[in-house]
């Protein structure tokens, strides 16, 4: 894979109008062609996000003059594009990857639907925002973020280091590379459960309010911070879920059981060893970092 001079960025929303908003403030020297939605488009060309935009229709044409697509629409219609894809003539050569948060069943259909002449590589940059759209768009988002890349065809090393060279020149973030069934294993326990913890942590403080009024006007930054993330609306999680509820499930099951166990231990006073143990687990994280 050599550098692309043509990348269209499939859905040029919060992440696709970053990836074109960084590529613009690394110079990116090729042309960047967005499909969206009419406002998603307006909007992308007013804040020179992209180059050229066209709507979702135009993919057979678009696709045809492009060297990497770029495919940053929700998970399931990821999957759904790709099939679409399939069905489509193809230039030799064309890379594909995308940014879905869960990798296996979008690899599964990479590798079902897309031709031989096709490369594609999965990816996951580890940044996000719980504001969503072009409006959103930030050219620092993926500055220093870990981006995951799961590649369909794990021997093809060549065209692996290529888009990760480029990635690392142009959103200047840091690259890894994990088969699609681990990355959904460490991302269900770093990314996915963490949602639904904050999520329970407010409607456990909502209870609390409905019995002793003014209890969530007392939620210091301490509590704000644990639960940031869970203003993001489900929409967006909705696909996460679906794809990777077989990784998260047993995660659940697994936090219950060291809540339990925190329980008996706090109420024999004991919590200090598992409480210090917590500490230096994430002292040592924030030095990898």
């Amino acid at each position: 894979m050599q550098e692309p001079k043509t990348i269209t960025i499939y859905s040029v929303g919060l992440i696709g109008g970053s990836i074109g908003a960084a590529l613009k403030a690394s110079g990116f020297g090729g042309r960047i062609v967005g499909l969206s939605s009419e406002k998603g488009i307006n909007t992308a060309l007013s804040r020179n996000l992209i180059d050229e935009g066209h709507p979702y229709s135009d993919l057979s044409t678009v696709v045809k003059q492009t060297d990497l697509l770029i495919l940053c629409s929700p998970i399931l219609t990821i999957i759904d594009t790709i099939k679409i894809l399939g069905e489509m003539e193809l230039p030799n050569g064309l890379v594909i990857t995308d940014i879905g948060s869960t990798k296996r069943a979008i690899v599964d259909a990479a590798n079902k639907y897309l031709p031989p002449q096709v490369k594609f590589i999965g990816g996951h940059p580890m940044a996000g925002s719980e504001r969503s759209g072009p409006d959103a768009s930030d050219p620092n988002l993926f500055s220093g973020a870990v981006y995951v890349l799961t590649p369909a065809d794990k021997n093809d090393t060549s065209a692996i280091d290529s888009l990760s060279t480029f990635l690392r020149k142009y959103l200047r973030c840091r690259t890894v590379a994990f088969d699609p069934a681990t990355h959904d294993s460490v991302v269900a326990a770093v990314s996915h459960l963490p949602h639904i913890l904050a999520s329970a942590l407010v409607l456990c403080a909502h209870e609390r309010e409905k019995s002793i009024p003014g209890t969530l006007t007392l939620a210091a930054s301490g509590f704000r911070d644990v639960t940031r993330i869970a203003s993001a609306k489900y929409d967006i999680w909705h696909d996460i879920f679906a794809t990777n509820k077989e990784a998260i499930i047993p995660l659940i099951d697994s936090y219950i059981n060291i809540l339990n166990e925190l329980k008996t231990l706090l109420s024999n006073d004991a919590l200090k060893e598992r409480f210090e143990e917590a500490r230096s687990i994430k002292e040592s994280m924030q030095t990898l970092t």
